[in-house]
């Protein structure tokens, strides 16, 4: 089940007993029962017919797996090892970051060196507000099952599968890197200056001033065989720095991503190429944004549209999927 519902609906299959991923807004998140889910915060949604912008309903998830085989928790700043070390070794979890939160930054900064976090299958996103919103209220997520909201803590779902069965992660990036500029930085971080461009030192601000750089094309790099993109958040004048919405990497070399012309298109063919059904997907909002998927058109891969995407690490303008198959 992918599917938009009421409250009432939704707490009708949290009573039941169902294993739940659920997003929406704070206000709709609040009315749910106490159960066997976590949740975390954005209005936008892509369904089988087309994004929304959904202030009222929640978009429902429902996990496949044996309820008594489930913990949910929050993870805070000092617990981050704990995401990988007390995993289920066959099973799956799922992690959801209140976005522009101190936790936020810190585990998209060091998450790439927690011990074993590649080795198991870990997906989630970033959690936002609706753009009207964004000075008046934080992020949120929300442990289902003792019905605490938090803008500081990650909630996180670990779910265990029976021998017979197993998860996995992978990612749509349609993204690919154009044939330009090879960029460098010289630290991890959310916001950038110096830089290394074929080769030689130079100021990245005034490289996107004076190559009018827009927000909506990321920066691409290549990471164990699959493009990560980051997408420019802001060009600050005022300190002559380039924002993002997922930090670079220290010392591997970027370039400015290639035109898409048809985000749509490629996606669905990219989907049934592969003949993916995922019990859980989420989406960029920046692909919801720009890539046309808010036309009332068929979209195959329905969840909510989000401020980050988590694959073990974090990137932008990329779907993320979890599948549980048999072995």
């Amino acid at each position: 089940m992918n599917e938009l519902v009421t409250a009432a609906e939704a707490n009708t299959l949290i009573d039941r007993g169902c294993v739940l991923h659920i997003a929406g807004e704070e206000h709709t998140l609040r009315q749910l029962h106490r159960g066997n889910w976590i949740g975390g915060t954005t209005p936008y949604i892509l369904t089988r017919d087309g994004g929304v912008v959904e202030r009222e309903k929640v978009f429902v998830s429902e996990l496949p797996v044996n309820a008594r085989a489930v913990t949910t928790q929050f993870i805070d700043i000092g617990r981050l090892p704990a995401i990988s070390v007390e995993a289920p070794r066959n099973g799956f979890s799922i992690v959801i970051a209140p976005g522009m939160s101190d936790i936020h930054s810190i585990y998209s900064l060091t998450a790439a060196s927690i011990p074993g976090i590649r080795d198991i299958p870990i997906m989630g996103w970033i959690s936002g507000v609706h753009v009207d919103d964004r000075l008046k209220v934080t992020a949120k997520v929300v442990n289902g099952m003792t019905a605490e909201v938090a803008d500081d803590r990650i909630v996180m779902l670990r779910a265990a599968l029976p021998p017979n069965r197993e998860a996995s992660v992978g990612i749509i990036n349609l993204v690919e890197p154009g044939t330009g500029d090879e960029i460098v930085f010289d630290t991890p971080s959310f916001s950038v200056r110096d830089c290394t461009i074929n080769g030689q030192r130079d100021d990245f601000y005034a490289y996107a001033v004076r190559n009018n750089l827009v927000l909506h094309r990321p920066l691409v790099t290549e990471l164990n065989g699959e493009y990560i993109s980051v997408d420019l958040s802001v060009i600050d004048a005022e300190t002559r720095s380039v924002q993002f919405f997922a930090p670079v990497m220290k010392g591997r070399v970027y370039r400015l991503a290639a035109p898409m012309p048809d985000y749509r298109k490629a996606l669905i063919r990219v989907a049934a190429e592969r003949k993916l059904d995922p019990v859980l997907s989420c989406n960029c909002i920046h692909n919801f944004t720009y890539g046309d998927l808010m036309a009332p058109q068929p979209y195959p891969l329905p969840g909510p549209a989000v401020f980050g995407e988590l694959a073990h690490v974090l990137m932008n303008q990329t779907l993320v999927y979890l599948s549980i198959n048999d072995k």
